[in-house]
């Protein structure tokens, strides 16, 4: 891609005008399209020249997203000579066609990271030009803000390894936890537009591990262990942090997604098995081979003992060196 022509400049208020503005040529340039190819129907030679246009690599890349640019990469290396410093963690202007008729603007972190956001209201009260919004976003594209979360995700999986942990980190965690969802509540807003908290279905899981740990502090249940037991998701946090990970995950979900038929065949030929030892084996292996009463009184490992020893008593011995499960009549009948 040719990125001579990509100028970095400052999402001001002017820049909401030049959103509008692309909006406007986009609206035009599909209806254009459209008159075009109604009127091309009734012309075959000039329909198969429209079709030829719209394969064209160069027309075609003007409709797909660049995936050099795309959110969570590294800044291209031509790109990186021409960003100026002093736009780092600040919003800017969408570099990419493919999003620049949307509602949003682009931050590049010190370690030239891309990040996208909506230039929308957060939660209805922060407009992209709020000092507390941008301060949210300062810091939700500072690697230091990652490498506390992570520290925190590792910290706390190291606490819920001990046996007697204090209740109080649980209540600091948690705490920790609710702080980093409110900021990029305020960076990216919640869920309505494009970009926002939880338009990322990773951080679904920041949600539901920040809402079960609230009702195990507030909410009295008769059972609350269980819900305590879904404090491992935490771990997972540190999926949706590094990037590495995340790739590797979404990598696993889509091989198992198209790996569906082959799971469905495995499972069916398993059960068909699971059924046919069920069948043959079912209350077979409840049964134990335990020796007589003549063999056990002769034994000379127990002889001073079992000399003198009664029928009641073999019974009780028997008993102790055998599962509980087994009934006396069963064992003495088995062979």
């Amino acid at each position: 891609m040719d990125y001579s022509s990509i100028v970095f400049r400052e999402f001001t208020h002017e820049s909401l005008q030049r959103i509008e503005c692309y909006r406007q040529e986009e609206t035009e340039r599909i209806t254009s399209e459209r008159s075009e190819e109604t009127l091309c129907k009734n012309n075959i030679n000039d329909h198969r020249l429209i079709n030829k246009s719209s394969k064209d690599p160069a027309n075609a890349s003007k409709r797909k997203p660049n995936k050099e640019l795309a959110t969570g990469e590294t800044l291209p290396l031509i790109l990186q000579y021409k960003f100026p410093p002093k736009l780092i963690g600040k919003p800017i202007e969408e570099i990419d066609q493919y999003y620049r008729v949307e509602y949003g603007f682009m931050v590049i972190s010190a370690n030239n990271t891309i990040y996208r956001f909506s230039s929308t209201r957060a939660c209805y009260l922060f407009s992209p030009f709020n000092c507390f919004r941008r301060i949210a976003i300062r810091i939700l594209t500072h690697s230091l803000f990652l490498t506390l979360v992570m520290i925190t995700i590792l910290t706390n999986c190291v606490f819920m390894t001990l046996k007697n942990a204090p209740e109080v980190n649980e209540y600091i965690f948690t705490a920790i936890y609710t702080v980093e969802a409110l900021i990029k509540c305020v960076a990216r807003g919640f869920i309505l537009e494009k970009h926002t908290f939880l338009r990322d279905p990773w951080n679904w899981l920041d949600l539901i591990v920040i809402v079960l740990a609230y009702i195990t502090f507030f909410v009295h249940l008769g059972n609350v262990a269980v819900l305590r037991t879904f404090r491992v998701l935490r771990a997972l946090k540190t999926v949706a942090i590094v990037p590495g990970l995340k790739t590797i995950v979404n990598a696993l979900i889509q091989s198992c997604i198209a790996l569906r038929d082959v799971s469905v065949l495995s499972s069916f030929i398993l059960s068909i098995f699971a059924l046919v030892g069920l069948q043959l084996y079912m209350g077979t292996l409840r049964q134990k081979c335990v020796p007589s009463y003549d063999s056990f009184v002769n034994n000379t490992n127990s002889y001073s003992e079992g000399f003198n020893m009664s029928f009641e008593s073999y019974l009780t011995k028997i008993d102790n060196e055998s599962s509980n499960l087994f009934p006396k009549d069963l064992l003495l009948n088995s062979t």
